[in-house]
């Protein structure tokens, strides 16, 4: 299996901008190295620091904020991407239209936010960290330099700023454990890094030839992307939701305690998320070019790159449920120890976020973006309804496993209700048995 993995490795890259492509997946994965270290560092203190019920709150505020960062996207990340690499002469006028379309939808996002906390929320202190998180809104107009950079598998000018911004975020998050800050000031902390992470992004993208320069009739070249978007913007609202509303009916039906215990097993279980979405960056050019060379050609690399998300998400996924325990002590210590068997089930949903970022490249190259839109509001109404079912029932354990069924749902399962996609579907369960049919591709070693 492991010598499988690596031809489809090699297969992958083994194409022209290879090299470019590898150095590219390197420069992300070391931006999330660094990132995983901090989390490490800082993030587990701030939860020791803050405790289950406070910690509870901060991730409740940014789970909201989080969900309505999905509509500041527009759903314009995979499509515009895709046409900057079509069509880089007309990259600093696309990314124009974008920004100014992202800010005003970033901007009406902050305001609903903001009303609602001070109308709807009676506590004090959850009104200031809603407000303060919801900075975050702004993020995805400031940071449209990160979508040149990536088509142009610019990932190390990106890194670096990443890297800068992630350095001053855990200073000022060590500053305030030290100054026994109010919570607000860490959903500050979440927005204020986000936006040094953006203008550090436009400023080195500047020096390396983006050129940002608006047209009159801006509406002529987002119209025909907002076409193909809308589903995607969708699809990304129903992700949002089944990745965040089981936070918020949690906190609602079992209290911030169980969220703080749920909250720290998924921040163990979504560090490696990073990989399938820097292996999806950096590997598009080279499937879009075995989409060119025909069928065959494109249903091989389809496969291999399936193979190799179910691959590392089993090596990921496995020794984590084992440890569990013993992650989890080291992590936040025995004020925690609750979230290690959630941790021990959540974990397994890394299976599906794998194979579902893969996925979401064919079905983007196929524009089957409305299909892509059914399957997450399908995850979406499972998760609701598993959660809803089970929390009264097991707590945060039950949030873990709707999790699981729902990405299931969403990014495997589904794939067999549409005849467009069934042969995706066919790959998936392939990959997804690795462990059981590993043996046939050693003895091609």
């Amino acid at each position: 299996m492991c010598q499988r993995l690596l031809t489809a490795v090699h297969t992958l890259l083994e194409r022209p901008g290879a090299r470019a492509a590898a150095h590219n997946l390197g420069w992300l994965a070391a931006e999330k190295a660094v990132r995983l270290v901090f989390s490490v560092g800082v993030g587990f203190w701030v939860a020791r620091h803050l405790g289950r019920d406070q910690f509870g709150r901060l991730n409740y505020a940014l789970a909201v904020v989080g969900m309505c960062t999905v509509l500041a996207e527009c759903g314009l990340e995979a499509v515009v991407r895709r046409e900057l690499i079509h069509r880089p002469e007309r990259s600093g006028a696309l990314l124009a239209a974008v920004w100014r379309l992202r800010l005003a939808v970033g901007a009406t996002c902050y305001a609903v936010v903001a009303i609602w906390s001070i109308v709807g929320v009676a506590d004090r202190a959850e009104r200031g960290v809603l407000i303060a998180a919801g900075g975050l809104l702004f993020q995805p107009g400031l940071a449209v330099a990160d979508l040149w950079l990536q088509a142009n598998l610019r990932a190390r000018t990106a890194t670096i700023a990443q890297m800068l911004a992630l350095t001053a975020g855990a200073g000022a998050r060590v500053a305030l454990i030290l100054a026994d800050a109010p919570l607000w000031t860490f959903g500050a902390a979440a927005a204020a890094e986000a936006g040094v992470a953006a203008a550090i992004l436009t400023v080195l993208a500047r020096r390396i030839g983006l050129r940002i320069a608006a047209e009159r009739d801006s509406w002529a070249l987002l119209r025909p992307l907002l076409r193909d978007a809308w589903p995607l913007l969708l699809s990304s609202a129903s992700i949002a939701i089944y990745m965040r509303i089981d936070v918020v009916m949690l906190r609602n039906l079992a209290g911030d305690g169980a969220v703080g215990i749920y909250t720290a097993a998924v921040r163990l279980s979504e560090m490696s998320y990073f990989l399938p979405i820097a292996m999806g960056a950096s590997l598009l050019p080279s499937l879009l070019r075995a989409r060119a060379a025909g069928e065959a050609a494109y249903a091989e690399r389809m496969q291999q790159y399936f193979d190799l998300s179910a691959g590392l998400a089993y090596a990921v996924a496995l020794p984590l449920a084992v440890a569990s325990p013993w992650v989890v002590q080291l992590a936040y210590g025995a004020q925690f120890a609750a979230a290690a068997p959630v941790l021990a089930l959540h974990v397994w949903a890394t299976l599906f976020v794998f194979l579902g970022v893969a996925r979401g490249q064919f079905l983007v190259n196929e524009s089957l973006t409305f299909f892509y839109l059914l399957a997450t509001a399908a995850g979406a109404v499972v998760n609701i309804a598993l959660n809803a079912l089970l929390i009264p029932r097991i707590g945060a354990i039950g949030t873990a496993l709707a999790t699981v069924t729902s990405y299931a749902t969403a990014a495997w399962l589904s794939s067999y209700l549409h005849p467009a996609v069934r042969s995706t579907a066919v790959r998936q369960t392939r990959a997804l048995l690795l462990p059981l049919t590993g043996w046939r591709y050693l003895r091609r070693s």
